[in-house]
């Protein structure tokens, strides 16, 4: 009887186990920040972090995920699985506007497009009158950002100037420039280097970002941003300035260790070091705290306002969506 009871035990316990754990919530150890970046440069400045599997002053350790496009990111975010994330600059405004929790703590990347040609019977922006222009997708950035150029320059998408959305992925409309199946293209990098460095016959046409200095008076405008959840910069105010510290150290590290930032940007799975490592250098890689990045930030809003109230979530963001630490 007694060894019965006990294999009866034992039974229980194998068959229970398994439905506990699985309705358990992980529990992540208080030094643990968990961050999110995206493939491509927008996750480049992680790599400094990374080459140290995320270990910062403090203890606090840094586990880094990478995921292919924001989508997972947003709804771990929600979900208050992550609290730090690397994110496009009106995508951060989004989430903002629909209650979620997060505020902008840091610019971690500017504007790194450029419109290049492959013809060079154009060269000045009047040669645009009457051509097309091939963008890497309809409502990205490289589309809002060349429909608000095309507009300020005095022409009209569609009448003036045709925007063309054939091809969708920036790698294989870089891969058509290098053909010469394309005169005209928008890309951002790595794609921009790709293209210069495989085709002679391509030149840069306009520095989209010289062009946005001159129109709006800020040096450049922001691509990627560091949003933080309000719970952990609530419940860890005195780990949030050594977590952006180590970022800020992390930037610094890759715009001048191209070569080894490369190398970790690969093994994260973020690009292959081939193609990040030359690109490095024309990225714009910064680090700007919400405070030192608020008026670019604001302006760049209150255009993608004027062009597309729904691209930032229907209002600009007020004071309260940055993070001062």
């Amino acid at each position: 009887m007694k060894r019965f009871s006990i294999v009866l035990m034992i039974v229980v316990f194998v068959l229970i186990t398994p439905l506990v754990a699985k309705g358990a919530k992980e529990v992540v150890p208080a030094n643990v920040v968990r961050m999110a970046v995206m493939q491509g440069p927008s996750g480049f400045g992680v790599a400094g972090l990374a080459k140290d599997d995320g270990n910062i002053d403090n203890g606090i350790t840094l586990d880094i995920e990478v995921f292919p496009s924001p989508n997972e990111v947003i709804a771990r975010l929600a979900n208050g699985e992550l609290d730090i994330a690397a994110l496009p600059t009106n995508v951060a405004a989004n989430l903002f506007n629909k209650g979620v929790g997060v505020k902008l703590a840091a610019v971690t990347g500017e504007g790194m497009l450029m419109l290049l040609t492959t013809d060079h019977s154009i060269t000045e922006l009047e040669h645009l009158y009457n051509r097309n222009i091939a963008i890497p997708g309809a409502g990205g950035t490289p589309d809002q950002l060349t429909q608000i150029l095309i507009a300020a320059l005095g022409y009209q998408v569609d009448e003036d100037i045709f925007l063309d959305y054939g091809v969708a992925a920036p790698a294989q409309l870089a891969q058509m420039l290098i053909a010469n199946r394309v005169d005209l293209a928008v890309l951002p990098e790595p794609f921009v280097t790709m293209v210069l460095n495989s085709n002679e016959k391509a030149v840069p046409l306009m520095d989209v970002q010289q062009l946005w200095s001159a129109l709006t008076g800020t040096t450049n405008y922001p691509m990627t941003v560091i949003v933080v959840s309000d719970k952990f910069a609530q419940e860890h105010s005195a780990d949030l300035p050594v977590v952006m510290n180590a970022i800020k150290e992390s930037i610094t590290w890759v715009t001048t260790h191209p070569q080894d930032a490369g190398v970790v940007i690969e093994q994260l799975g973020i690009m292959n070091a081939a193609m990040a490592t030359p690109a490095i250098p024309r990225c714009n890689l910064v680090f700007r705290t919400a405070k030192e990045a608020f008026d670019a930030v604001d302006v760049y809003y209150k255009v993608l306002y004027g062009f597309d109230y729904t691209s930032i979530g229907s209002e600009v963001p007020d004071a309260s969506f940055y993070l001062s630490y």
